[in-house]
């Protein structure tokens, strides 16, 4: 976030040093606008003083760009949220031409997808309608895949909670430490009050952190994961849980 205070005041330091006229009249930090406009309109009065290391007209400039460049870019993104609440209060594209100087509903609608794209275009991206329709398309395979998880997951929630529950049963015999230690107290913490669909999808993913992460403890240090042939039991059912039910697969019983 801008520190827009603080580079007004840094703007008024320069136009005292290089003597503005109206330095009397410079706006408080807090007054954006009004320190622009002030600074736009004194500019040519400044002078540099002799012996002063610092470009004070020079600076001033700059820090008079990257203030309006932060104007233009709030700007923006308030036309937009204005622009979305009336098309959400049934406000046809035709009537925003004229306040968006555009003699068009196409121009209108266009002008609002330039919009768009520059609230979502990356670095170095052109800001252009179809940056903004790519970032959309984006967002919605995103989505998709997101509800496609936690459908797919939800699936799994019950087969997950009864391999939670044979996992803390035998956790006297499972070889933790470190972050298969931490998803192990996730499960317990949390196993009794998954209740919206998010919440049990992102359970059924802690057993599988869980299993990668004791696995790969037990590579690393060379020592087996299980010490109890109950707790290698329940270590088994977990990991083919993992590795092997992961994709989506046809509904069956499971009547262990």
């Amino acid at each position: 976030m801008l520190h827009t205070a603080g580079l007004a005041d840094r703007l008024r330091e320069l136009h005292e040093l290089g003597s503005d006229p109206e330095l009397e009249r410079f706006p408080d930090s807090q007054e954006l606008l009004l320190v622009l406009l002030h600074a736009d309109r004194t500019a040519g009065q400044l002078t540099q003083p002799e012996h002063q290391p610092v470009n004070v007209l020079g600076e001033a400039a700059v820090l008079r760009t990257k203030l309006w460049q932060y104007l233009r870019e709030l700007a923006d993104a308030k036309q937009l949220r204005a622009i979305e609440d009336g098309r959400d209060a049934g406000v046809p594209w035709d009537h925003f031409a004229d306040a968006l100087c555009v003699t068009s509903k196409q121009g209108a609608y266009q002008r609002a997808r330039r919009l768009k794209a520059e609230q979502l275009r990356e670095p170095g991206e052109w800001r252009t309608p179809e940056v903004a329709t790519s970032h959309e398309r984006r967002a919605l395979t995103e989505e998709r895949a997101e509800r496609a998880r936690i459908t797919e997951q939800v699936r799994r929630f019950p087969l997950a909670v009864r391999i939670a529950r044979m996992l803390l049963d035998q956790r006297d015999g499972l070889v933790v430490s470190g972050m298969s230690q931490y998803w192990l107290e996730e499960i317990e913490d949390t196993i009794d009050d998954r209740t919206t669909a998010t919440e049990r999808a992102n359970f059924t993913g802690f057993i599988e952190s869980f299993v990668r992460n004791i696995l790969q403890l037990s590579q690393e240090t060379g020592r087996q994961a299980a010490t109890t042939a109950d707790a290698q039991h329940a270590l088994e059912r977990a990991t083919d849980f993992t590795l092997h039910q992961r994709p989506v697969i046809p509904r069956r019983d499971d009547r262990t």
